[in-house]
C-alpha cells in the first residue's frame, strides 16, 4: 500500500507542475504568479543555451565569485547571488539578482567599502554606513530561499578574513567579534537582519530547503542541523549525526521523496549520501552502475517535473590527479533517489569545466535548468526531455 500511496502522490506532484507549466504558456497566469518570458519557453530541448552574457554596457557589472552561493527566488522569479570570494582582494557584499522576465542584473545596493566595516556592541560584524549589512563572506552551498517568508537565509561567516590566513585586513576588528550570526535577507524591503545565537555555521558545507516542512536543512560532518524558519525567532537544532563527507558538497531537496541529497566531497567522490528527516538519519547511497567521474563542489538543482537531482561534474581533459587535471567541459548527470541511479544526458555537456560553482537552479515556470557560470558571467538555461 505504502508503494501505491506514493506512485498516486508523484503522479498528483507531476501533474500540478504540468498544469502550471500549461496555465504560464496560455498566458492566463493567476495574477499573484510572476511573469514568464516566452523567449525562455521557446528554447530548444536537450541542451545548454547562453542566454545572457554581461556586456560593458550592461548597468550592473561583476565578476562571479567562485566561493559564493546563491537560491532562486521562485516569487520573482530570480537567481540571487551571494557571496564573495574575500581573502582581501574582492568586498562583494550585496546580494545580485538576475530577472527571468527582463535577462537583466541589478543588485540591492552598491558593495560596502571596507572602510565601513565594524563590530556592534553586540560584538557582530556589519558593514555599510548605517551598519546593517554583514560583511563580505565565502558562502559556498549554504545560501537558501525560505519561500515560506520569502527571505536569504545565509548560514556562513567570513572565516577567510581571519587576520594571518589571506589578509590582515580585518586585524583591527577581529578580536572585538564575539559571534558570528546567521543572515537573513528579507526580499520585499531588501533588508538583513542577524539572528541570535546559537550561531551555527556551514562553512564550506551545505544547506537545502525542506519545503514540506518549512524548515531549512544543515549538513555537516558532525552533524544534521534544522532551523525552523516559521518560528518567530528561529534557532538551530542538532537533530542528528551525520556522515563524514568532507567539504566542498552541495545539497537539495528532494521534494518528491522528502529526502536532502547531498554530494561531492573535497576529497572527490561520486557517492551519494542522503538525509532523511522522518527517520531522523543520515547514509550513503550504494548505487550500482554508472556513475560520474568523482568531483567536489558541484551545481546541483532538484528537478520538479522530472523528479531527479541535477548535478553538474567536470570531465577533466586528462587522467592526471585532480589537481593537475587540464581544464575540459562539463557534463549533465541525473541522479533519481528512488532507483538510486545515475544516468547522463547526452548532448547536453558544456564546453567548459564549471569548476567551483554553487550558481545551478530549477525554474518551474519556464520549467528550465539555469546556470551562472563562466567570465564574462553569462547565464545558461538547459530544457530537460
Amino acid at each position: 500500500m505504502p508503494g501505491i500511496l506514493t506512485a498516486i502522490h508523484e503522479r498528483v506532484r507531476a501533474a500540478a507542475i504540468a498544469l502550471g507549466l500549461l496555465v504560464a504558456l496560455a498566458g492566463c497566469a493567476p495574477a499573484a504568479s510572476r511573469p514568464f518570458n516566452p523567449r525562455l519557453v521557446a528554447l530548444p530541448t536537450g541542451r545548454w543555451v547562453e542566454i545572457h552574457r554581461q556586456q560593458p554596457s550592461d548597468a550592473v557589472r561583476f565578476h562571479r565569485q567562485w566561493h559564493g552561493g546563491s537560491a532562486f527566488d521562485t516569487r520573482r522569479g530570480r537567481i540571487v547571488l551571494f557571496g564573495s570570494d574575500t581573502h582581501g582582494d574582492d568586498w562583494t557584499n550585496s546580494p545580485l539578482f538576475f530577472d527571468l522576465a527582463s535577462l537583466t542584473w541589478s543588485h540591492a545596493y552598491p558593495d560596502d567599502s571596507p572602510s565601513t566595516y565594524a563590530i556592534t556592541a553586540d560584538g557582530l560584524p556589519v558593514a555599510g554606513a548605517d551598519g546593517r549589512h554583514p560583511w563580505a563572506m565565502h558562502t559556498f552551498a549554504a545560501v537558501t530561499y525560505d519561500a515560506s517568508n520569502d527571505r536569504l537565509v545565509v548560514a556562513s561567516y567570513p572565516e577567510h578574513l581571519e587576520p594571518g590566513r589571506f589578509t590582515d585586513a580585518m586585524a583591527a576588528l577581529w578580536p572585538k567579534i564575539r559571534r558570528h550570526p546567521t543572515w537573513l535577507f528579507e526580499l520585499g524591503p531588501e533588508r538583513w537582519r542577524a539572528l541570535g545565537p546559537p550561531d551555527v555555521h556551514f562553512f564550506p558545507y551545505a544547506t537545502a530547503y525542506d519545503s514540506d516542512r518549512a524548515v531549512v536543512i544543515g549538513h555537516r560532518p558532525d552533524g544534521v542541523y534544522e532551523l525552523a524558519v516559521r518560528d518567530r525567532d528561529p534557532v538551530w537544532r542538532r537533530v542528528a549525526g551525520g556522515s563524514h563527507t568532507g567539504y566542498h558538497t552541495n545539497a537539495v531537496y528532494d521534494s518528491r521523496r522528502r529526502l536532502v541529497v547531498i554530494a561531492g566531497g573535497n576529497q572527490l567522490s561520486n557517492a551519494i549520501v542522503v538525509y532523511d528527516p522522518a527517520a531522523g538519519r543520515d547514509w550513503t547511497m550504494p548505487t550500482r552502475g554508472a556513475r560520474p567521474p568523482a568531483f567536489q563542489h558541484p551545481p546541483m538543482a532538484f528537478h520538479e517535473r522530472r523528479g531527479v537531482t541535477v548535478v553538474l561534474v567536470d570531465r577533466p581533459a586528462d587522467d592526471t590527479p585532480a589537481i593537475e587535471r587540464r581544464p575540459g567541459r562539463t557534463e549533465t548527470w541525473l541522479y533519481d533517489a528512488a532507483a538510486d541511479a545515475w544516468s547522463h544526458v547526452p548532448g547536453a555537456d558544456l564546453p567548459f569545466s564549471c569548476g567551483m560553482n554553487y550558481n545551478l537552479h530549477y525554474d518551474a515556470v519556464h520549467d528550465l535548468l539555469l546556470l551562472v557560470a563562466g567570465e564574462p558571467t553569462a547565464v545558461w538555461a538547459l530544457k530537460l526531455p
